[in-house]
């Protein structure tokens, strides 16, 4: 279901409903008239507003969502079973259905057709089939922990924030901030590389015999960062554009070449948080600890927030995908033994 079919649906009951997403902020309206937009055919196909659903009708909405991950399915039912609570009043009986679920429950409504993770090794082997380190060094930091807003960290990276000897790197992002990260000897090796790269095979070496222009490289311009521009009739003086990052990620992902459906800057660093995750266990014989997380949180850049003045990192999130379930469902049972 598009967006723009959502935004033209009407809410069951709306006036209840509106009155129920006033209660949170602005920000966060959008995401729960999502929620309901998908309900409303079924709240009018049974006659019933949404709080008065038993659970199998709250699985017909849960399904018809096609959730990609866990997470967006645990935040849902969140919101589903918040709205029933705060509707109880009107229920024919005073129990929320979602009370007893757990997350086998919700399991069943990720859309597993939609890999959103990947493991060291499809990472290895996806690197290994670019044509162009331009490209493979991207992958390679956004795995390693690189990212910044806009993807800054890579697009500020310079040959001289390289240690080769200590195998770490220096990043800084879009309001100068620094930070020094160890990363893998791979990434080391591409950073060199990709550094000296002067020609861009296009779309991973992948061009139409039928395209305008048939050349199969394009010059790269060398700008004092790792990552350059193809020459074009704009002239680049500094580093890349955001937009050349995702699109470079696209060239390689896109069905015409590795074909690799939701290979993307999020899901990249996704899978390195829970590859973290993998070394962290097998350091420290488990992997639940807060202070486990910070790790993670460090090397990723993770927001931090403000708790009762104390300020951490905002953690909880990407506990959602960064577990033993994830670590299991990547690296195999003998990640648990």
């Amino acid at each position: 279901m598009s967006n723009a079919y959502l935004n033209e649906t009407e809410l069951y009951n709306k006036k209840l409903k509106e009155e129920f997403v006033s209660r949170y902020p602005e920000s966060a309206h959008n995401v729960y008239r999502r929620i309901f937009y998908y309900s409303a055919a079924a709240e009018k196909m049974y006659g019933i507003d949404l709080y008065e659903f038993n659970l199998n009708q709250i699985s017909e909405v849960l399904f018809s969502i096609n959730a990609s991950s866990l997470a967006s399915v645990k935040s849902t039912v969140s919101i589903v079973r918040a709205y029933i609570d705060w509707a109880i009043h009107y229920r024919s009986n005073n129990i929320n259905p979602l009370d007893i679920v757990d997350s086998h429950w919700e399991k069943q409504f990720v859309d597993s057709t939609k890999k959103l993770f990947f493991s060291k090794n499809e990472i290895d082997e996806i690197i290994s089939k670019c044509k162009n380190t331009q490209d493979a060094v991207i992958i390679a930091l956004l795995f390693d922990g690189a990212g910044g807003k806009v993807v800054s960290e890579l697009r500020n990276l310079r040959p001289r924030d390289v240690n080769y000897d200590e195998k770490s790197i220096t990043l800084t992002n879009e309001k100068g901030e620094q930070r020094l990260v160890k990363v893998e000897d791979q990434t080391i090796q591409l950073v060199r590389e990709a550094s000296s790269q002067q020609e861009y095979y296009k779309r991973n070496g992948h061009v139409s015999p039928n395209a305008r222009n048939t050349k199969e490289t394009s010059e790269l311009i060398d700008t004092g960062y790792v990552i350059k521009p193809a020459k074009t009739k704009v002239v680049h003086v500094e580093q890349v554009n955001t937009h050349v990052i995702y699109t470079r990620l696209s060239g390689i992902s896109d069905e015409d070449s590795l074909n690799i459906p939701n290979f993307t800057v999020k899901n990249i660093q996704r899978s390195g948080m829970v590859y973290m995750a993998k070394q962290i266990l097998d350091r420290d014989g488990k992997f639940e600890d807060r202070e486990q997380y910070f790790e993670i949180c460090k090397r990723f850049r993770i927001n931090k927030i403000n708790n009762n003045g104390y300020e951490t990192y905002n953690w909880f999130p990407i506990k959602q995908f960064v577990n033993m379930d994830m670590i299991h469902q990547l690296y195999g049972e003998d990640s648990l033994s």
